[in-house]
């Protein structure tokens, strides 16, 4: 039988980058999520495990560097001082740069022998800076005029017996005293990624921590390379099934720890982004160059 550090126990909370995980590959979430706090004896190799947590896949890595340099941008905002566009778009450059220089030992699909294609890393500086302009030309001048209240910090409350982690990008105050929460998105529109539920876990979490009703409160998502805003209105009925859905969700990742009850769902593109592919023996290949 597994055995888990207390540390597990602590911290142990309902995610939506767990959920994402879980209902994409079970063995990845349990790569990701337990095994790292596995006592020995384990049934895998878990100091390789912790080591390979390190990496990432290169689809990940614009929405990774424009929310730091966002978050950087706003708290500049909040600190009373001026933001600096040109000083975030050479930011964005040099570090789009850096990681192409060093792809094939940063990125999970370059380690499993995918040739690094530096028209990708082209494209995404071009794509990058498309968002940056939107954000300082278009978008942060409506926000302006609200009092920001919290940006890119971990918050956990409980939904019964469950803790829950979030980590909203911005949350700001409008006159009428009305609480936004603001999720930045790089890509597209796209409904595969339940939007709605990581939307309404944060709404559950201001309601907890300002103390607020549903209606005092509004979520919306604002796509950076088209300053679209789409808002995700809630309603009391609605809230009540996400935390159903987040307490049931908790208990199945919780029910049990043993490897054999995380099985692989392998599909090729999946496993050459993940970084644990070379521990897995179903990815269809172990990280051979």
């Amino acid at each position: 039988m597994a055995e888990l550090e207390q540390y597990f126990f602590d911290k142990n909370s309902w995610s939506f980058t767990k959920h994402r995980t879980w209902n994409r590959c079970r063995r990845q979430y349990y790569f990701d999520y337990i095994a790292p706090y596995l006592k020995a004896p384990a049934p895998v190799d878990v100091n390789r495990i912790r080591w390979l947590k390190n990496y990432h896949s290169r689809f990940v890595l614009q929405g990774q560097i424009i929310h730091d340099i966002l978050d950087e941008q706003i708290g500049l905002y909040c600190n009373k001082k001026p933001m600096d566009p040109a000083g975030a778009m050479s930011h964005y450059c040099k570090k789009i740069s850096q990681n192409t220089m060093m792809a094939d030992e940063l990125f999970t699909e370059y380690r499993h022998g995918k040739k690094v294609d530096e028209q990708f890393f082209t494209a995404l500086e071009k794509s990058g800076r498309v968002c940056l302009d939107m954000f300082f030309e278009t978008i942060w001048p409506k926000y302006q005029d609200r009092e920001p209240l919290r940006h890119e910090e971990y918050d956990r409350f409980a939904i019964g017996d469950v803790d829950v982690l979030v980590k909203v990008d911005f949350a700001s105050r409008m006159q009428n005293g009305t609480i936004v929460l603001t999720d930045w998105k790089t890509g597209t529109d796209n409904d595969e990624y339940e939007t709605e539920l990581q939307m309404a876990a944060y709404v559950l979490w201001a309601m907890q921590y300002y103390n607020r009703s549903p209606d005092e409160i509004k979520s919306e998502l604002v796509f950076l390379k088209t300053g679209e805003i789409k808002p995700y209105p809630f309603y009391e009925e609605q809230l009540c099934e996400i935390q159903e859905t987040i307490t049931t969700d908790f208990q199945a990742m919780n029910a049990r720890y043993e490897y054999e009850d995380f099985p692989a769902r392998p599909v090729l593109r999946e496993c050459l982004s993940c970084r644990f592919a070379e521990v897995c023996p179903e990815a269809g290949f172990h990280g051979d160059k």
